[in-house]
């Protein structure tokens, strides 16, 4: 159901944020980029231009965001707590948090 959600977001922010999102991603996927390129940091402008779009546009975010808070905070607490660990350490945090985020666009 993961691969669902992740969709179905992607898809909407792609529709209402297009002009950030094809900004980000081709900064991003540059087909001859400098020597001295990094994504991270040569990009950084259009991934915070998109972070808005999306944060300000998109409603299942906004959905997610307001009705999530208390998975987003446990999720985001066990990711800083274990850097190195997180992908098995925090997967029931994760679980909930996309439990809570289908349960928000209807997915359930």
């Amino acid at each position: 159901m993961s691969q669902v959600l992740d969709q179905l977001i992607l898809g909407e922010v792609s529709k209402i944020c297009t002009e950030s999102f094809t900004n980000y991603n081709n900064c991003v996927l540059q087909q001859s980029p400098s020597p001295d390129f990094n994504p991270a940091r040569d990009c950084l402008k259009y991934q915070f231009e998109l972070q808005r779009c999306v944060k300000d546009k998109v409603p299942s975010v906004q959905s997610i965001q307001k009705n999530c808070v208390t998975f987003m905070k446990n999720y985001e607490t066990c990711l800083m707590k274990n850097r190195h660990e997180a992908n098995v350490k925090c997967e029931n945090q994760l679980n909930d948090l996309r439990d809570c985020a289908e349960t928000q666009l209807n997915l359930k």
